[in-house]
């Protein structure tokens, strides 16, 4: 393979000369002496080290994609995550750009490894510890944020109708007779999507009598083995709720099963409704129930509003909400007599 140092012998020129001409730095160099580096790295195949021209200064055509890492968790092991991460590479490469994950646990680690590669810019996952604000001030990077609901006037993001799409499965729920429903999913304590979805699920229900009881609000991880365990705590204590709104389809078909083994039937006792739209929520029986999100859309958006930021340098910031649907299943019925 062949090095910086091969290029310099080559055209006859010290290797840091090579150095300025591959990092664009030319003000110096003279255009004959350009034209021999050139056709030195051609003849040879040189291929500049991503990470060292990076650490140059230059632009390093990486962009970061930032997310919050859970100690003893494997890294975006949901198929959302793993769905929008493979788009986001996907679309990121086309644009001549390479993704890199960057796991948040602590933000001083975070900030000091999208310096340290010198990112172009990075791709921001709600789930992260930091504000936008403070990413934006400590990173020194551009960036886009998802499912963000904090500091959003001052920020580029791409959400989707998190409240719409659950005020949706309100509506259905209510119109199916269901007036006692149970949600399940994460901390609603700050500002985001599961409280939003929360909020939206009470307004579809309340518009036909019914609403989520402060008692019926169970606060889990998101995981299948999560779904069952609440489905449990739901029939050990009798709840007379009659459907349960997961934030989450995989969560919902952890709830679904929980309740089976219990010995409620579903949707015939129980109905349950997901948020995602999964492919997999198609693969169990009967079909999930569920609220679409386009996810593909999504991570599309985000990386175009990114490189759409580092072309054009800041501006007003570009914001999205993108629509969910309906995706009917079967495990929403009518609320038993």
């Amino acid at each position: 393979m062949s090095t910086l140092r091969d290029v310099a012998a080559r055209a006859g020129v010290s290797a840091m000369t090579v150095s300025n001409v591959i990092n664009g730095r030319t003000g110096k160099v003279s255009e004959p002496t350009i034209a021999r580096v050139q056709e030195a790295i051609a003849a040879l195949g040189y291929v500049p080290s991503a990470a060292a021209r990076s650490l140059a200064g230059s632009s390093s055509r990486i962009l970061a994609l930032v997310y919050e890492a859970v100690p003893g968790r494997p890294a975006l092991e949901s198929p959302y995550e793993s769905m929008f991460v493979g788009v986001c590479e996907q679309a990121a490469r086309a644009e001549g750009y390479a993704l890199m994950l960057c796991g948040a646990s602590k933000a001083e680690d975070t900030v000091a490894q999208l310096r340290s590669w010198n990112v172009s810019g990075a791709i921001v996952m709600a789930t992260t510890r930091m504000t936008p604000s403070e990413f934006l001030e400590r990173s020194g990077v551009p960036a886009v944020f998802i499912d963000s609901y904090r500091d959003g006037d001052g920020i580029s993001y791409v959400n989707i109708d998190d409240a719409g799409g659950a005020r949706m499965a309100g509506e259905r729920l209510g119109s199916a007779g269901h007036r006692r429903v149970a949600f399940v999913g994460p901390t609603t304590d700050i500002p985001g999507v599961v409280r939003e979805r929360l909020r939206g699920l009470r307004g579809g229900l309340a518009d036909h009598g019914g609403g989520v009881e402060r008692r019926d609000v169970l606060l889990t991880e998101v995981g299948f083995d999560e779904g069952i365990a609440a489905a449990a705590r739901l029939t050990e204590r009798r709840s007379p709720v009659t459907a349960v709104f997961a934030s989450g389809d995989v969560l919902a078909l952890g709830v679904a099963a929980g309740l089976r083994r219990a010995g409620r039937r579903v949707p015939e006792d129980v109905s349950v409704v997901g948020f995602d739209g999964l492919d997999l929520a198609r693969y169990v029986d009967p079909p999930l129930t569920t609220v679409r999100q386009p996810i593909r859309d999504k991570a599309t958006a985000a990386v175009a509003y990114l490189l759409d930021e580092l072309r054009d340098g800041a501006g007003a910031p570009r914001q999205t909400v993108l629509p969910v649907a309906w995706q009917e299943g079967g495990t929403l019925g009518p609320a038993p007599i």
